[in-house]
């Protein structure tokens, strides 16, 4: 009996859809699907949990886009109603209680074809006592509200669709009857089976795409396996779907059923509103000076052109990320971001540069710690963040999401401790709302970033790593973490002296510090950039100038948030950047100035030629020009040229350099501004800031 009882819902589920005769009920859909489903009814929720992923997601999606949407709403408490199309058994509505209570909805309807699945979603919401809840066995295309409820069309708040799609022959009239249904602020989500066109290019018209391609072998099989039980996988069902709506959130996913990573399922979980919502929502560049070149080559810039963007970036919460094409190569050469943490030193950039509320920002997005800085100190009209690497800007936005939507609490323990076992939770049922479509694809492919410790993620993670276990192997772990926690400035003196400093500069270490190669892979030190400094010294010399006045003249444990970060890989709420404080985080999320914030995916010159002339007031490029080559300079005159361009009289641009004379200072004179002059270049002994990484720290004024 234990014995049957274990394999008797395996087996009648194998029996049903791989044995059973369906026979032939010709055009009648209702018994085809009574005869499928008329044994399993009972074994239908315990049979399909591997099979049917992603469910959940949808519903925690949508239950946090919901709740986001109906926050922003003013006046009277206003309670949702929801259609559930497909619904079956009313799994979804019993899941969905979980993070958005069922007596919180006005009303809540599931319709469904299927006589003895809609039986047991009848008793199972009688048991629960649900009296708002109503169960149709209706056609989703042509089903009839009841008598009472006519005046629910077009005024329903969410209408969602979990593996029914792909199951109704005739999806047109499905999708057009959620149109007419659906209220201008309302949601559909849609999780389901699918396969892609051969071609992305129809499908990213509609939706931005990343992973949503599946190979020729993937397209062939699943789409005749499932035909067998009438399950119609065809990529037309769901390209109409995006074309029908405006597209808020998609993922594409893979389901390893049965054996992992053996038998991929392709899966999507798909969130849309009425497109008559794109005339309410802010346009992203609405309110800036910023036009696009005609030397730009993404599909998106014409559009952009018009106003608004008809993809879905247009449609979020926020309006943070600018629209881009992901499939170009420039990015998909990104599987990370490199930069886990911002490695300059803002106060010293704040001290020069005297943002007032009027300014407006030109940044290197890098990890955005410094571009945070500036917003709480000088709260500037607007922040150009620029990242050609697409992860440093969703990292960027995981941080704004973080700060406009979670508790203090919540936000120290993800960027401050480095580590939150919750924040698979906190990204669907709280971030999701305020991330872009790829980020929250990103995201969800990469929870486990902070399972551990997060600041050894990305490869400037990797530099940390290599740091804790050379330190281990020459047994100063405890030294260096000594050295970070003391208050005593001559114990690190001392330490650093006689144990770390030693072990520095021992021949192995001399010898991989003068290899190119180890510089880039290990410390992120490009060869141009190297190139300048050893026309100026050794590198033992430089790294010397650099680590020997951080221990002789910074304490660590005090003012040092960036080395005491390398040593103990997380930070300390007396020592942290800014946006980790409770005040500065408090500023972000209360004065408005998250709403500075503008995300361009895309290189420095080519996000400068979209800005307008005389449109900004501060550049700061960091360590960006050291990169370039000086006998392959045309790029780089290009930028310079272009920021003399959208730079008003009087601006600034800010860099730092490895060498003390960067060798293109003088392009800047070149090109028109009025004065180049280094606001701190570093000696023997002296630091420039408290990272003290670079040689100069230099200033051109237009």
């Amino acid at each position: 009996m234990l014995t049957w009882n274990k394999i008797k819902t395996p087996l009648m589920f194998m029996y049903s859809c791989f044995f059973k005769p369906l026979g032939d009920h010709g055009a009648n859909l209702q018994n085809r699907l009574e005869s499928f489903y008329r044994d399993q009814a009972n074994i239908y929720d315990a049979s399909r949990g591997s099979l049917l992923r992603g469910r959940k997601t949808m519903l925690r999606l949508c239950s946090a886009q919901l709740k986001e949407q109906l926050a922003q709403q003013t006046g009277a408490k206003i309670k949702p109603v929801w259609i559930d199309l497909g619904g079956g058994t009313g799994w979804n509505i019993e899941q969905m209680n979980e993070w958005f209570p069922i007596d919180q909805f006005a009303k809540v309807i599931l319709v469904d074809l299927t006589p003895s699945l809609c039986q047991v979603a009848r008793q199972r919401f009688k048991e629960k006592g649900w009296a708002n809840v109503t169960v149709l066995c209706q056609d989703a295309a042509t089903f009839q509200l009841p008598d009472n409820e006519h005046g629910l069309e077009g005024t329903i708040d969410l209408v969602t669709m979990s593996y029914s799609l792909s199951m109704m022959d005739h999806f047109y009239p499905v999708v057009d009857r959620v149109q007419s249904l659906l209220s201008p602020q309302g949601i559909v989500g849609v999780v389901d089976f699918y396969v892609s066109g051969r071609s992305a290019a129809a499908a990213e018209q509609w939706s931005p795409q990343h992973n949503r391609q599946c190979n020729w072998f993937t397209r062939f099989f699943w789409n005749v396996w499932f035909d067998f039980d009438h399950i119609n996988l065809s990529p037309g069902r769901r390209d109409y779907l995006e074309y029908r709506f405006g597209t808020i959130k998609t993922l594409n996913r893979r389901n390893h059923f049965i054996i992992p990573y053996a038998i991929q399922i392709p899966y999507y979980v798909w969130l849309g509103c009425s497109k008559a919502r794109q005339s309410m929502m802010h346009s992203p560049v609405s309110d800036d000076n910023v036009s696009i070149s005609s030397s730009r080559s993404s599909a998106s810039d014409s559009s952009l052109q018009q106003g608004f963007s008809p993809t879905s970036f247009s449609l979020q919460s926020n309006p943070w990320r600018l629209d881009y094409d992901n499939a170009l190569p420039q990015h998909t050469q990104f599987r990370s971001y490199i930069y886990a943490f911002t490695w300059e030193d803002p106060r010293v950039d704040l001290q020069h540069m005297s943002i007032g509320k009027e300014d407006i920002l030109f940044v290197i997005t890098s990890a955005g710690d410094n571009a945070l800085e500036y917003a709480i100190q000088g709260q500037p009209k607007r922040i150009h963040c620029v990242d050609m690497n697409p992860c440093q800007n969703h990292l960027m936005e995981l941080k704004l999401a973080g700060i406009a939507s979670l508790s203090y609490h919540d936000f120290w323990r993800m960027f401050g401790q480095g580590r939150h076992s919750g924040f698979p939770r906190l990204l669907h049922e709280i971030l999701s709302p305020h991330l872009s479509p790829y980020a929250l694809q990103y995201w969800v492919q990469h929870t486990d970033r902070f399972a551990s410790k997060f600041y050894k993620t990305g490869y400037s993670g990797l530099a940390l790593t290599l740091i804790e276990w050379w330190l281990k192997m020459n047994g100063l772990l405890e030294d260096a973490r000594k050295m970070a926690t003391t208050s005593s400035m001559e114990e690190q003196k001392t330490i650093w002296e006689t144990r770390v400093r030693p072990a520095i500069f021992s021949p192995m270490i001399r010898t991989a510090m003068d290899n190119p190669l180890f510089m880039w892979n290990a410390l992120g030190v490009p060869k141009n950039q190297m190139k300048m400094f050893l026309s100026e010294c050794t590198t033992e010399e430089y790294v010397a100038n650099t680590l020997d006045p951080i221990a002789h003249q910074s304490l660590i444990s005090g003012d040092q948030y960036f080395y005491y970060l390398c040593l103990m890989q997380h930070y300390h709420p007396d020592n942290c950047p800014s946006y980790l404080t409770q005040q500065g985080f408090h500023t972000l999320k209360t004065s408005g100035a998250l709403g500075a914030f503008r995300l361009h995916t895309d290189s420095i010159l080519n996000a400068l030629q979209s800005l307008d002339d005389d449109y900004l007031t501060r550049l700061v490029v960091m360590d960006h020009m050291d990169w370039f080559d000086e006998a392959h300079c045309e790029e780089l005159e290009q930028e310079v040229m272009h920021m003399a361009r959208t730079l008003k009289k009087g601006g600034h641009v800010y860099w730092r350099s490895a060498s003390r004379q960067p060798w293109y200072n003088t392009l800047f004179q070149k090109h028109g501004f009025s004065r180049v002059e280094g606001l701190s270049v570093r000696q023997t002994g002296t630091m420039i800031d408290r990272v003290n990484m670079y040689a100069s720290f230099y200033r051109a004024i237009k």
